[in-house]
């Protein structure tokens, strides 16, 4: 029970410092190369990614538009070493009630949503479908667990059970699986930003990778286990209080 309670506590305060310190400092370790004819530019959509076809009748004609399914990545992006120090500039006029001014920004892109078409992204499709998938109904599966063990958990704190040994149990499987529901999102994103990286190349940006997982799934879940622990105490010393009487 305290040997628990000990390990908990020491494991919670190492997922503080990590979590603190991969936020706080960024490890990147890249290579790139950037082909002549890479270009990042405002142009017309793609022809990949629509079909038209002109439809004649009478008195006129017109232009019938179908537009093709994509795949949608959401990356980290970093750009490359600028082209003759060219950046990404936003230039827009101001009217205040007064004065008028153009003001000048520089725009850098952080995370960006990455869209092909399906057909051109052939058999590379699908390990993200399946990391998807797997990833989506493995946390449906963890949150419908954690649902009933809260009713459950509910249902005997209003009975009065607070410090008894189910009550601890509960809080323990309910911070194993939101530990294990941060690990599981921390994979996938992992997973999905390498398979970016190895397969998508972009002008002028690298893709890398940044933890966005929730970490309050693990740092709660931790936290529900240290007071598992407490419980089991509590319950030990409220029995020796009544062996006492």
């Amino acid at each position: 029970m305290k040997k628990k309670l000990k390990i908990y506590s020491t494991l919670f305060v190492v997922a503080l410092i990590v979590l603190l310190v991969t936020h706080a400092v960024r490890y990147e370790g890249y290579t790139w190369y950037q082909g002549g004819k890479d270009t990042l530019m405002f142009a017309d959509n793609a022809p990949e990614f629509y079909t038209s076809d002109t439809t004649f009748y009478e008195g006129g004609q017109g232009v019938h538009t179908v537009y093709h399914p994509t795949m949608s990545y959401k990356v980290y992006v970093k750009p490359k070493m600028p082209r003759d120090h060219q950046m990404l500039i936003s230039r827009a006029k101001w009217s205040g009630p007064e004065k008028q001014e153009m003001q000048t920004y520089r725009l850098t892109m952080q995370k960006v949503e990455l869209e092909t078409p399906v057909k051109k992204e052939g058999f590379f499709i699908i390990f993200p479908m399946i990391v998807a998938i797997v990833s989506g109904v493995l946390t449906a599966v963890v949150t419908i667990w954690i649902l009933c063990l809260v009713f459950k958990l509910v249902r005997r704190i209003r009975r009065g059970e607070v410090f008894v040994a189910q009550v601890s149990k509960y809080l323990e499987i309910t911070g194993y699986l939101l530990a294990s529901l941060y690990l599981m999102q921390w994979v996938a994103s992992y997973a999905l930003t390498q398979y970016c990286i190895r397969n998508i190349q972009l002008a002028d940006y690298y893709i890398v990778y940044e933890n966005d997982t929730n970490s309050m799934y693990l740092l709660t879940g931790i936290g529900l286990m240290i007071i598992s622990q407490i419980i089991l105490i509590g319950k030990e010393m409220r029995e020796e209080q009544e062996l006492t009487i």
